[in-house]
């Protein structure tokens, strides 16, 4: 059955039922009517046969009396005479009354005459026996007239009788029937009624296991789509990963490049490829926001920050961008507008940055207008209105209502001609409703187009002296004069310790350096520190756990940056749930870093002027395994910095080996899982990933049952593999 008709077959079983109800009902009130009425026959049917009885007495009483005194010649006797022939008329009258139909009509007749002539006689013979004495009154009596009447009224009496006894019989048959079928009836409608009860009662226990079965397959479903986004999210982090170690290569060599003495149509060579290559981590980029956004992995970071500092920022950031093509680009914040606000500084950004790019992109002359205003506001909070307006190309009246769909853009030919791939407006539009506001686009072909974002912010603190702005930056996050900044650095692997010595002391950053958590909390109980940046899995105490006793123990609210090599999807959130402020991969990225500690402390270090030169190392073969790009990019050109870290790597790396032969060999499966994730740092500075995470995340997730012989197997492999690198590090050294 469709469950669109199905709705109809209810609607008609509704209604039959209705009716054979009502027909049951009209039945049985029937019956039940004629049963009343059969009763009340019945009734008057003795009311009858009683009132006769009464005639018949009292006549036999009355000739009784008159016959007694004639006898007796006692007047006494007939004392009340009249009142009795009255009684008499008066049961004669109720008779006539009671009994009143065509087939007695003709004995009620005779016997009315009857009753009046056998009164009439009696009077006579009694006005006889007053006048003429006792033997005139018995010549009357003698004579059988009185007598002929009496037998006469019996007669018609008895007929009068048998005639309603007819009537009685009649009547009871009625009443019978008439009950039996109201008890029918009501039989029927109690089973009738008991059916329906019953399909009723299945049927809304069918309703019931079906919604069951529905709510079960929902959930079913709920917990596979949840799979299928774990394993989605994985896959993109993986993929990212996959694609942007080459990519990262390839634009770290184009920076290489370029530094170098090239000519005209060479430098136009490596200005393409590096053009390609940041377009394309741009896309992937974009891919990764949309998927964080729809998995719910998107969360705000709300912070005290200042508006005309941020947006003076991207004025900076777009004009080179904008003179290049001749437009004019124009920032304006109306007076009204609060400077220090709260909120999520990053994402505006991203929204921002979005929509200026695109108009400058789609802009071919003309100007391009940001313009900050304010919709409502009161004392706590205030809601601005974004606007960017452009003189490009415009879009068309029928595809503003798809503008911000996933992989659509205006015009066919757009991808082709601009580039993209369809994803920033979707991106920009999720960002502005995750921040509760809205954005809407008005637009005429030819003319332009203006997009308007309405976002709610509170009032902000003011920011510390010196950040008024932020050191927002097109090309380098970079950090102004402020040298009293103190960091606790928890870091347990060598390799990481001599990483951020070098980069925390280019930039006259004071740190302290401990080698596990627990050393940690001892430092951090004795001195004070503007951040901490605290390594995850470490001897004695992981970093979780150093966390969660900095803030129920020592109730302390020192943001703390975790360091971590794990690249799993929600690693980031869970780092989060511990206490911490914010997560950092390894291996750490230079500016990342830097950012942090300005965003984190709210005071910055000195910039180190880096002298951008080549550093002699030759260009690895397609089949070297070791990658020097990373190393390079962290060095700037400090040759003794890229031999030590190379050094400690040819020192380090063996004897991680031998941790992980030894854990092997004891079977034991935390172990192997430990001295795997230190491996994936101690090999992450001369691109050892793409050959050997694969490896190393297998055994970090190793069980107790593991397989021994598969673990033995990618143990071998790893071996061989580290030492072709060592190998080629040792010619890099030598």
């Amino acid at each position: 059955m469709q469950p669109k008709l199905i709705k109809y077959y209810l609607l008609g079983l509704f209604v039959i039922g209705l009716v054979l109800f009502i027909v049951l009902q009209f039945n049985s009130a029937q019956n039940i009517r004629k049963l009343i009425s059969g009763n009340e026959k019945l009734l008057d049917e003795l009311n009858v046969k009683n009132e006769l009885q009464k005639l018949q007495t009292n006549i036999a009483k009355t000739d009784s009396k008159v016959r007694g005194t004639v006898i007796s010649q006692d007047t006494l006797n007939i004392t009340g005479i009249e009142a009795e022939v009255a009684v008499i008329k008066a049961d004669l009258g109720e008779i006539n009354k009671l009994v009143l139909n065509d087939s007695t009509e003709k004995l009620l007749t005779q016997l009315n005459y009857l009753v009046d002539e056998k009164n009439n006689f009696n009077i006579a013979v009694l006005d006889s026996f007053y006048l003429k004495g006792k033997w005139s009154a018995e010549r009357m009596i003698n004579a059988q007239k009185g007598k002929r009447l009496g037998e006469a009224i019996n007669v018609i009496l008895h007929a009068l009788d048998s005639t309603r006894q007819t009537e009685v019989n009649r009547t009871t048959h009625l009443i019978d029937t008439s009950g039996q079928k109201a008890l029918n009836w009501g039989t029927i409608m109690l089973f009738f009624a008991c059916l329906s009860s019953l399909l009723s009662f299945l049927y809304i226990t069918s309703r019931i296991y079906k919604q069951e079965q529905l709510i079960e397959a929902l959930d079913h479903s709920q917990r596979q789509e949840k799979k299928l986004t774990v394993v989605k999210d994985q896959f993109l982090a993986n993929m990212s990963h996959e694609i942007r170690t080459p990519m990262n290569a390839v634009l770290g060599f184009t920076h290489l490049l370029q530094q170098q003495p090239l000519n005209e149509k060479s430098k136009e060579y490596v200005a393409s490829i590096q053009h390609a290559g940041e377009n394309l981590l741009d896309i992937i980029n974009d891919i990764l926001d949309i998927s964080k956004i729809e998995s719910g992995m998107m969360r705000l970071e709300p912070v005290s920050f200042s508006l005309r500092g941020m947006m003076h920022s991207l004025q900076l950031m777009f004009q080179p961008k904008a003179q290049e093509k001749s437009l004019d680009l124009s920032v304006q914040i109306d007076a009204g507008v609060p400077d220090i606000l709260y909120g999520d500084v990053m994402r505006l950004t991203q929204v921002l940055v979005n929509l200026i790019n695109n108009a400058i992109k789609f802009t071919p002359q003309g100007r391009v207008n940001v313009r900050v205003s304010p919709v409502s506001g009161n004392e706590s909070g205030v809601r601005l209105l974004f606007t960017v307006s452009d003189t490009g190309i415009g879009i068309s009246q029928n595809k503003l209502s798809t503008i911000f769909d996933r992989f659509n853009q205006a015009e066919a030919d757009i991808t082709r001609k601009y580039g993209g791939t369809g994803l920033g407006l979707t991106i920009v539009k999720q960002l502005v409703e995750l921040q509760h506001g809205t954005i809407k686009v008005e637009s005429e072909p030819g003319k332009g187009s203006t997009f308007l974002v309405e976002l709610p912010y509170t009032q902000g603190e003011l920011l510390a002296e010196g950040t008024e702005h932020s050191g927002y930056s097109q090309e380098h996050f970079t950090l102004p004069q402020q040298p009293d900044i103190r960091l606790l650095v928890a870091e347990d692997n060598r390799m990481n310790q001599n990483l951020l010595r070098h980069l925390l002391g280019n930039r006259q950053l004071h740190y302290q350096l401990v080698s596990n958590g627990q050393e940690a909390l001892n430092t951090l109980s004795k001195q004070h520190f503007d951040l901490i940046l605290m390594d995850i899995q470490m001897p004695e105490m992981d970093g979780y756990t150093a966390t969660r006793k900095i803030r129920e123990e020592l109730h302390s609210n020192i943001p703390i940056v975790a360091m971590t090599a794990h690249a799993m999807a929600g690693e980031r959130e869970k780092c989060l749930q511990a206490g911490m402020n914010e997560y950092l991969s390894k291996p750490i990225r230079e500016e990342e870093l830097y950012r942090m500690i300005q965003v984190f402390t709210g005071k910055s270090s000195t910039p180190e002027h880096y002298a951008h030169q080549h550093n002699g190392y030759p260009a690895n073969g397609e089949s070297s395994l070791v990658q020097m790009e990373y190393l390079q990019q962290l060095s700037r050109g400090d040759k003794a910095f890229e031999q030590n870290m190379l050094t400690q790597f040819v020192t380090q790396l063996p004897e991680d080996l031998s941790m992980l032969k030894k854990a092997i060999d004891e079977e034991a499966a935390t172990d192997i899982r430990r001295t795997a994730h230190t491996l994936k740092t101690t090999i992450s500075f001369i691109g050892l990933e793409t050959h050997l995470y694969p490896i190393l995340e297998s055994l970090e997730r190793v069980e107790l049952n593991y397989d021994k012989a598969l673990v033995t197997d990618q143990f071998n492999t790893l071996k061989r593999l580290c030492i072709q690198a060592l190998q080629e590090t040792l010619q890099l050294l030598f």
